[in-house]
């Protein structure tokens, strides 16, 4: 499906997280009518939804990711990003009065929500790691003036590895303490990237976006390292990334 730009009053927040709907509606191989019959969300608000001109509920958002067996968690949080900083393209796009948000399914009195439960296979594993390397090429181009805090930029990095004793460096940042997580942006970000690569883990890219892709790299070397596997990089987590042959 050939999808239409983005909003450009879309920041990088909004952008990503539209983007990984479209991913998800992709994936479920679904049509707008088809996402209609399955949610108690009508067509026309999944067209909205999934052009970013209005930010859709969180129960709308739960849904496709059911649908499309992804982890609903992660599609929340990006949810979660896009609302902080969500902007007025939906108040340029007002719905249409006449039509109701939400649409009954076929045969019912009322709406119903009917989200497939889908299994996890192989292919699902190989959509998610497809899903998050389209998110990180998303961040590449922000939108002209788009607000980034101090250390957040999102692009291309090096890895340039040096030692310091038993510790390994990359270049990019040399904290062994500040926390990194799931959307956290920046040359720290960056450094847990190359790092992971000398652990031989794929994050992706190293764009210092840190996305799904990164965050399960993490979460592997934490189980392989028997440490909590919470996919976060703390003080514990960043010695395991800097003791590396």
């Amino acid at each position: 499906m050939r999808w239409k730009a983005l909003p450009p009053s879309l920041d990088m927040n909004g952008r990503r997280f539209v983007s990984t709907l479209r991913q998800l509606k992709d994936h479920s191989g679904l049509t707008l009518k088809a996402l209609q019959a399955k949610t108690c969300f009508s067509a026309s608000s999944w067209d909205r939804y999934l052009n970013g001109t209005v930010l859709p509920p969180a129960a709308a958002v739960e849904a496709l990711a059911r649908i499309a067996d992804a982890d609903t968690g992660t599609v929340l949080a990006l949810r979660e990003a896009a609302e902080k900083t969500w902007n007025t393209a939906a108040e340029q796009n007002p719905p249409d009065g006449n039509e109701p948000e939400e649409a009954k399914g076929p045969g019912t009195d009322g709406p119903q929500i009917r989200v497939a439960a889908l299994s996890l296979t192989a292919g699902t594993v190989l959509f998610s790691a497809v899903l998050s390397v389209a998110l990180v090429v998303d961040t590449h181009q922000p939108e002209p003036g788009s607000a980034r805090g101090s250390g957040s930029a999102v692009g291309k990095y090096d890895c340039v590895y040096t030692r310091r004793g038993d510790l390994l460096f990359s270049g990019n940042s040399t904290t062994s303490t500040r926390r990194v997580m799931l959307n956290s942006t920046g040359p720290d970000t960056a450094e847990v990237q190359c790092l992971l690569l000398r652990h031989k883990l794929s994050p992706g890219d190293i764009d210092g976006y840190f996305g799904p892709h990164t965050e399960a790299q993490v979460k592997r070397l934490q189980e392989r390292d028997h440490v909590p596997a919470d996919g976060v990089v703390g003080e514990e987590t960043w010695r395991l990334l800097r003791h590396v042959q």
